[in-house]
């Protein structure tokens, strides 16, 4: 007889997001959020980062080729999820490109 592993599931923070992915992220995957040019990937991982990030989760966002992180922040401040304080004391934002 083969025992079956639960898959918990992990909430987004993103209202409607868990619905749609049948109760939120796998535990212990590698999600890839993918999509054309301006299309809201990088609000997205900013919403579930500052919903979901406190001191004993940190969120670490990393980028590459993109826009800088200060670009990006000054953006994201228009959003009621955006939280100044959190800003390196559990969200942190690493350019890799420096």
């Amino acid at each position: 007889m083969t025992t079956r592993v639960t898959i918990n599931r992990l909430a987004t923070g993103v209202p409607g997001l868990d619905e749609v992915l049948g109760g939120g992220l796998p535990e212990f995957s590698f999600n890839v959020i993918a999509g054309a040019p301006g299309c809201g990937k990088t609000t997205l991982a900013h919403q579930m980062m500052f919903t979901l990030a406190s001191a004993e989760r940190p969120a670490l966002y990393l980028t590459v080729l993109g826009e800088p992180p200060m670009k990006m922040l000054r953006y994201q401040q228009q959003f009621d999820f955006f939280d100044n304080e959190a800003i390196n004391r559990h969200v942190h934002f690493v350019n890799l490109s420096d």
